[in-house]
């Protein structure tokens, strides 16, 4: 395959590709509160969801209405900062985005929360590695819904088979796919860098 003459656009998701984490043990926090199992999980899905797609959300309030009998606020903090403690940038991908950064439009891609932007300027420090963030808190749009994709092309200017993406989920690569862009679907920076050689980058 070789896509040299066409691929401008790299982009990339942030969560399981650009940043790693190691996995959160959940139920132990079930376990400890007596809580049914799944619980915790389900309550940080549920606001990181909601955080996500509206940038002016206020946690407080949606958390005391909705989960206020389960835990309290402060329990919830203790699980948030463990899962912040767990996340490291990906170095060896920032290092191959880093040599490619002036020869394609480099972009992130992410279903995210507003504070995004402050987090990677002062904790990860890779914000200006890349020419543009979409994030969905930002803009009101997720990850798989095809808008989002369409929204990242208008704004580049550019069409499906000028950009590759790279996503560790399986479902936001078929829209991609299914929309005409290139993609790869991240599970090792092994099988990453394996997979981008079949695209001759510069």
């Amino acid at each position: 395959m070789n896509q040299k003459t066409k691929i401008k656009n790299l982009i990339f998701d942030i969560g399981g590709v650009v940043v790693l984490s190691k996995k959160v043990n959940f139920e132990k926090f079930d376990k400890k509160w007596s809580l049914p199992k799944g619980t915790v999980k389900e309550i940080i899905a549920s606001c990181f969801e909601k955080m996500s797609l509206d940038k002016n959300f206020n946690l407080k309030k949606f958390f005391a209405k909705n989960f206020s009998h389960f835990l309290s606020f402060r329990q919830y903090q203790k699980v948030t900062n463990e899962l912040f403690k767990r996340e490291r940038v990906n170095k060896s991908l920032i290092h191959w985005i880093r040599k490619k950064k002036n020869k394609y439009t480099i972009c992130l891609l992410t279903n995210n929360t507003a504070i995004l932007k402050r987090l990677l300027k002062k904790k990860f420090k890779i914000y200006n590695n890349f020419d543009y963030i979409f994030n969905s808190a930002e803009i009101g749009l997720s990850k798989p819904d095809p808008k989002f994709f369409k929204y990242v092309l208008k704004k580049l200017k550019a069409k499906p088979k000028d950009c590759l993406f790279i996503d560790n989920n399986s479902r936001n690569i078929a829209t991609a796919k299914n929309l005409g862009f290139f993609t790869i679907i991240f599970t090792t920076n092994k099988n990453f860098f394996r997979k981008i050689l079949t695209f001759n980058l510069r």
